[in-house]
């Protein structure tokens, strides 16, 4: 059965960055057989009367040293001395080692590459003499040093994709946060409205009780969703605007305006129910007299205005209200300012004596991380 591209995708991903044993060990003899493959292809071609078989012996035998090498300085080296700070002792480590390992591969392998590949370089002495020796650790010095920068790019993209996968999580989970802060008083005031209700008429619980569970569901399903039409968000205002009725009967004033354009610009949720939320949490609630709320909604293409603007009550010094006023704004700016680039929106409030004004301005310019596998 033929897996998807996605999963596929990410079965390769998992190959090459997980770091569980059985993974990397994999990665390394396949990196190392591979290598070993195509070296013994260059000798052949340079030795066409030699058997495969024998360059790829010869090419084995010599890689193992190569690797081992390698090994020593990525996981050993490295991480113990260079990372530590203790560059002296790393150089000093680091050349001893390519030394030892050097003359042990010229010992052991005193034909392959140079006296098959090159044989001209051979000085009549052998090949076990100091200079040769040196002239061999460096030639192996290149290469890891080559493993090892191509090791560390890898670590480096991968932990790259990890941060950018960590940011973009942490933006996504701070809209979510941001945008499921409403006010708990309201669910609270409406079921106690609800039972008062039911004692005095009835017939009218059942309009809302629908009403409620209208704007529940919206806050638990469509709140999750990036973008929803604005015409949803509207609706779930006007259900909200009718269960804070209940509170307030006929002394609040409340005057909704829209006027929407087809292939209006869609919305975030819960940005126009943030607003109005807030016309009710620290205005007509703490107003004893006779409150008003005004909200207007402009939408066409490219562009949403909306505003809202609420009697305000005066406020009394030092209470625990008048220092969390501004509060629920402040985090819709903060999402705003995840979700839109710089000049995406624009909000602007006016908060003068008697009246609290808000006027918000999106544009279709939402920025949204795009999601990577891992």
């Amino acid at each position: 059965m033929f897996r998807s591209i996605p999963e596929t995708v990410a079965m390769i991903d998992k190959f090459l960055y997980s770091k569980s044993l059985i993974y990397r060990g994999s990665r390394h003899i396949l990196f190392f057989a591979c290598m070993v493959f195509l070296f013994s292809l260059v000798l052949s071609g340079q030795h066409p009367n030699e058997s495969f078989w024998k360059m790829w012996v010869l090419t084995f035998v010599n890689a193992l040293f190569f690797f081992s090498y390698a090994l020593i300085t990525i996981f050993l080296l490295i991480p113990e001395f260079l990372l530590k700070s203790k560059v002296a002792w790393f150089i000093l480590l680091f050349v001893l080692v390519g030394f030892g390992l050097s003359a042990l591969k010229l010992v052991t392998s005193s034909t392959i590459f140079y006296a098959s590949i090159a044989p001209q370089n051979i000085p009549e002495t052998g090949i076990m003499n100091l200079r040769f020796i040196i002239a061999n650790t460096k030639d192996m010095s290149f290469i890891v040093a080559v493993l090892c920068i191509a090791k560390y790019v890898k670590d480096y993209l991968y932990t790259e994709r990890i941060r950018k996968r960590l940011e973009a999580q942490t933006r996504e989970d701070q809209k979510k946060l941001l945008s499921s802060q409403f006010d708990p008083h309201f669910l609270f005031n409406t079921i106690n409205n609800l039972y008062a209700l039911s004692l005095l008429d009835p017939s009218k619980t059942k309009n809302v009780i629908h009403r409620m569970k209208i704007v529940l569901n919206y806050i638990i399903d469509e709140s999750q969703k990036e973008l929803v039409d604005i015409e949803q968000e509207i609706s779930l205002v006007e259900n909200y605007i009718q269960l804070e009725k209940l509170r307030y009967g006929k002394r609040l004033k409340v005057k909704f305006d829209t006027m929407l354009t087809k292939n209006a610009v869609r919305i975030p949720p819960m940005i126009l129910f943030i607003l109005v939320e807030n016309c009710f949490k620290h205005g007509s609630s703490l107003d004893a007299g006779v409150p008003w709320i005004e909200i207007s909604v402009k939408a066409g293409p490219g562009n949403i205005h909306i505003s809202t603007s609420n009697s305000k009550p005066k406020p009394i010094p030092g209470s625990e209200h008048e220092k969390q006023v501004g509060k629920g704004l402040g985090n819709l700016k903060k999402r705003l300012a995840l979700l839109y680039k710089t000049d995406g929106f624009s909000l602007n409030i006016q908060n003068e004596e008697q009246v609290y004004k808000v006027e918000l301005e999106l544009k279709e310019a939402i920025e949204y991380p795009q999601q990577t596998y891992r």
